[in-house]
């Protein structure tokens, strides 16, 4: 579970989003799900932890925010 914890706020800070709206937009989780997964109120099943790897694998480079606009990915920045 840290691996996903850390794979997740890794994957947030370089695309510039909040870890509760990759919940949302990966496996629309309530919005107080991250909160809970990260005081070991409850945790995430093996199918979620595979669904939230595979959303963050293919959209590595670009994220999309609510209102339709494209961010690139802040990999390579320094």
């Amino acid at each position: 579970m840290e691996q996903l914890i850390s794979d997740i706020e890794a994957y947030c800070e370089r695309v510039g989003i909040t870890p509760q709206k990759l919940l949302r937009d990966a496996i629309n989780a309530q919005w107080g799900q991250w909160q809970k997964w990260k005081i070991g109120e409850s945790s995430p099943t093996m199918k979620v932890a595979d669904r939230l790897r595979a959303f963050m694998d293919e959209n590595g480079a670009v994220h999309k925010s609510g209102r339709g606009d494209s961010f690139p990915s802040r990999q390579g920045a320094r």
